[in-house]
């Protein structure tokens, strides 16, 4: 598998500290607990998907929005009455 590098700077201190201490408790390298961190909030494991589908997408970020995201599909299932006269 292919991969992309990166280069992040601004960092917050918190958020180093943070990384570094899993990094440190896991016993994985600090790269390599940066990417678990961010394939888990991708994909809500840190195991990639397997598959060629987009199934694995559906549903992703519906609890982070919340009432939100509710608010928002029951305002598109209204019918809109300037066109259904």
């Amino acid at each position: 598998m292919s991969s992309i590098q990166y280069t992040i700077r601004n960092i917050p201190p918190a958020v180093d500290m943070v990384i570094k201490k899993r990094s440190k408790q896991s016993g994985k390298s600090f790269n390599q607990t940066v990417v678990d961190l961010l394939t888990l909030q991708t994909f809500g494991t840190t195991e990639l998907p397997t598959d060629s589908s987009f199934d694995w997408l559906f549903g992703a970020g519906k609890d982070s929005l919340g009432s939100e995201f509710d608010e928002v599909i029951k305002d598109l299932s209204r019918p809109d009455t300037k066109l259904w006269k």
